[in-house]
């Protein structure tokens, strides 16, 4: 039997809940930085090695029957890659299940997941097995439960500094990617599947200690508990209040359209992640722009230090000016950057001057995504918590279909570069002037005291 706080009274913010060990909130924050770099690893691996597997198995290989030119080969993989975002589409289902079952299963099942699907990918020699790897890290990366995790645990006062603080600390492991480009791979493109192996392995480790070190979050187990010991009379009362207090991702699309800031919200989100292929296409725009292996490689190693020291000050931002002041401000940093980067890359400036350009675009873009995500759990009870982000998730596929549309099919008939620009610019400045007008400001809300009808 667990040890519990003795003299206690049950249902209260921290008695009766099994006791945790000495340094216990430190230790879970290392966890949290060792499966965010893996997150990081399994989310940027494949945008940093496009050009070498499209070239490889649409170029000079034969996919259906045939082989291809390169933007035919990238727009039909784009395409296939679809399919993985139907089954993605289960992804919220599953992330759901986080506020049925807790929060540390799908910890791990994550974890092991994504794992799995880098492993798949190094193992593979054809075209259908990549795709087996591919589809399986785009349903385990969009969980996120490492987020929620550090959301649930940090003081209120100070989430959006911690979290930035280890999102930063995790993001810098991007910068294994390149050097795995050039120490693994040489810089031959044909060597890519190597880069894999590696990450793989970690995560697998990594696994191994969210088992034996990570414990269910304390905000949780005191929800779960409190419901638990509820009087009979006041548990029949909530439930027959409304629907709006039940878990899973249908009735969480109920609640959200019933919810006008949230709704606004989401609806905003869906236009700024319609502009995400746009966004992952940097190593194919520089690899068409005639940017050699080798200079592409030493672009790719900016993103890593510029993402991290952006994403730890947007954290300080975020406690001081607020959430929707720090996504406009990332937001119009990622707009500048990206036309610059379009610019130089094609204009062969340096490449130190491309990978900065890179750099700030995608790291901004990850902010100003971020923490539209944090901005709904601020506004919603922890019971749903995990339930509102997965319908989330279904929902912007919405708007990331639209984007894939847009983009595969433009690139067969214009550049590649001049596609992006032209959709995804728009994309974000609207999404980002939305917010600050159409969405209320929720920094220092303290999740314990949402009710059942949000903030």
């Amino acid at each position: 039997m667990k040890k519990t706080e003795q003299n206690q009274t049950p249902g209260a913010p921290g008695k009766g809940l099994p006791r945790r060990y000495a340094g216990y909130f430190a230790v879970l924050l290392v966890v949290i930085v060792l499966v965010d770099i893996l997150d990081n690893l399994a989310t940027n691996i494949g945008g940093n090695i496009t050009s070498s597997f499209i070239t490889e198995f649409f170029v000079n290989g034969r996919v259906f029957g045939r082989s291809y030119a390169y933007e035919e080969g990238l727009a039909l993989h784009n395409t296939i890659s679809l399919i993985g975002y139907v089954i993605a589409l289960l992804a919220p289902f599953y992330k759901s299940l986080a506020d049925r079952i807790g929060r540390k299963p799908l910890f791990v099942l994550s974890s092991l997941g994504m794992s799995a699907g880098l492993l798949v990918i190094f193992l593979c020699r054809s075209y259908l097995t990549f795709l087996l790897g591919s589809f399986m890290l785009s349903f385990f990366i969009g969980s996120d439960i490492q987020i929620l995790y550090v959301l649930e645990e940090a003081p209120k006062d100070k989430r959006a500094t911690v979290y930035s603080l280890l999102k930063g600390i995790g993001g810098l492991s991007a910068v294994a990617i390149p050097a795995m480009r050039s120490t693994l791979m040489h810089n031959d493109p044909t060597q890519w599947r190597s880069v894999y192996l590696l990450p793989g392995l970690y995560g697998l480790a990594v696994t191994v200690l969210i088992v034996v070190l990570a414990k269910e979050t304390r905000v949780y187990q005191e929800n779960r508990l409190a419901a638990q010991n509820a009087p009979a009379g006041a548990k029949a009362e909530k439930k027959d209040r409304s629907a709006d207090g039940k878990a899973g991702v249908i009735h969480a699309v109920k609640y959200i359209f019933r919810h006008r800031d949230l709704r606004n919200l989401i609806l905003i989100k869906m236009l700024f992640d319609a502009a995400i292929i746009a966004m992952t296409n940097y190593e194919s725009i520089m690899y068409r722009a005639n940017m050699t292996t080798e200079a592409i490689t030493t672009a790719e190693f900016y993103y890593p230090f510029l993402y991290c020291g952006a994403v730890i000050l947007s954290g300080f931002l975020a406690d001081r000016i607020g959430r929707k002041k720090t996504v406009l401000l990332f937001g119009l940093i990622c707009a500048a950057a990206f036309a610059l980067f379009l610019l130089s890359a094609n204009a062969l400036w340096s490449p130190a001057l491309v990978g900065v350009c890179y750099g700030l675009y995608l790291g901004g873009y990850w902010i100003g995504r971020d923490y539209m995500e944090i901005i709904s759990t601020e506004m919603v009870p922890t019971h749903i918590r995990a339930s509102i982000i997965g319908a989330e998730g279904l929902l912007v596929y919405i708007g990331m279909g639209i984007g894939f549309a847009f983009v595969n099919i433009g690139i067969l008939f214009l550049p590649l570069w001049l596609v992006c620009g032209v959709f995804a610019l728009p994309c974000i400045l609207i999404s980002v002037l939305l917010l600050r007008s159409k969405v209320r400001e929720t920094a220092g809300v303290d999740y314990e005291t949402i009710g059942e009808d949000g903030i």
